[in-house]
C-alpha cells in the first residue's frame, strides 16, 4: 500500500530535523520532546564514525571532529543500510568536498582511507583459498597468496608515523599491504616500495618471478637479474612467514 503524500512529508521533515536540527513549522510532534530523537540518532552515527576512525578521532581537536562529523551527518544521504559501511562514505564524502579541518590536515583522507580500508578487509566475504604445497622455487614456480588483501596507495605515511607527526615533507609515494590473517582474522598491513608493489601485482596476475624480473631487467637496463632476485626473494620470503604468501601453487 502507498504512503499517503501527508505521512511521507512527515517522514521526510522528521528525517530532516534528526540530519539537520532544522525543526519544519508543519512537523506535528511534540517540541519539547523531540530533541531525544536527533539525540538518539546522532549518537549512534557518532558512536559509529569513533569506533571506525580512532586515528583520526584523537588527531582532531573534539570541535574539529563534531564539525566534520554534523556536517556529514546534515548534507550526506546515506547509499546504504549497513551501519558498518557508513565509515566508507564519510570518508568519500571528505575526499570531495572541502572543509576547514581538511585543509588544516592535508593528509586526513589518506589517514581515512587507510582506517576505513582496515574495516574492509575485516568484514569482506571470506574468499575460496588456492590449493599449495610447501616447496617450491621463487624464481620458477607459481605462487599461492592470501586472497582477502588489498594494496592501496597514499601520499603521506599514515601507517608509519603518529598522525600528529606528519608534515607536508612526509608527502611522496606510499604503498601498502594489508591483508586478513586466516588463522586468526586480524587485519594487518605492511609498507611495501613501489617496486615491490610492481612485482606482488605481476605475481598476482599469475606470472613467474624469473619472468618479471627478465621483464624489469630491460626496464632498468641492468645486465643481469641477479641483483633483483637477489633483494626480491628475501622480500617473498618474509612475506610467507607473514602468512600473505601461502606457498607455491599446486598445479
Amino acid at each position: 500500500m502507498p504512503v499517503q503524500q501527508n505521512t511521507y512529508q512527515q517522514q521526510s521533515d522528521f528525517a530532516a530535523y534528526c540530519r539537520t536540527n532544522k525543526l519544519a513549522s508543519e512537523l506535528q510532534v511534540r517540541k519539547d520532546r523531540v530533541y531525544h530523537y536527533r539525540r538518539l540518532v546522532y549518537n549512534v552515527i557518532d558512536d559509529s564514525l569513533q569506533s571506525a576512525f580512532p586515528l583520526t578521532k584523537n588527531l582532531l581537536e573534539e570541535l574539529e571532529w563534531d564539525s566534520l562529523v554534523d556536517t556529514f551527518f546534515a548534507s550526506h544521504k546515506s547509499q546504504s543500510a549497513q551501519v558498518w559501511r557508513m565509515p566508507e562514505e564519510f570518508y568519500l564524502y571528505w575526499k570531495s568536498h572541502p572543509h576547514t579541518v581538511v585543509e588544516k590536515y592535508p593528509f586526513l583522507v589518506d589517514l581515512l582511507f587507510f582506517e576505513w580500508v582496515e574495516i574492509e578487509i575485516f568484514m569482506m566475504e571470506d574468499k575460496p583459498y588456492p590449493s599449495f604445497c610447501e616447496d617450491g622455487k621463487y624464481l620458477s614456480d607459481s605462487l599461492a597468496f592470501n586472497p582477502e588483501h588489498k594494496i592501496i596507495y597514499v601520499q603521506y605515511p599514515v601507517h608509519l608515523k603518529n598522525a600528529g607527526q606528519i608534515n607536508s615533507n612526509d608527502k611522496r609515494d606510499y604503498y601498502i599491504l594489508i591483508y586478513r590473517e586466516k588463522e586468526t582474522g586480524k587485519v594487518q598491513f605492511m609498507d611495501i616500495s613501489s617496486y615491490y608493489t610492481l612485482v606482488l601485482e605481476n605475481l598476482l596476475q599469475g606470472l613467474t618471478l624469473k619472468n618479471i624480473l627478465k621483464e624489469l631487467k630491460h626496464q632498468y637496463k641492468l645486465d643481469s637479474t641477479d641483483e633483483l632476485s637477489g633483494n626480491t626473494i628475501p622480500f617473498l620470503e618474509k612475506l610467507k612467514r607473514k602468512k600473505f604468501i601461502l606457498g607455491f601453487r599446486d598445479l
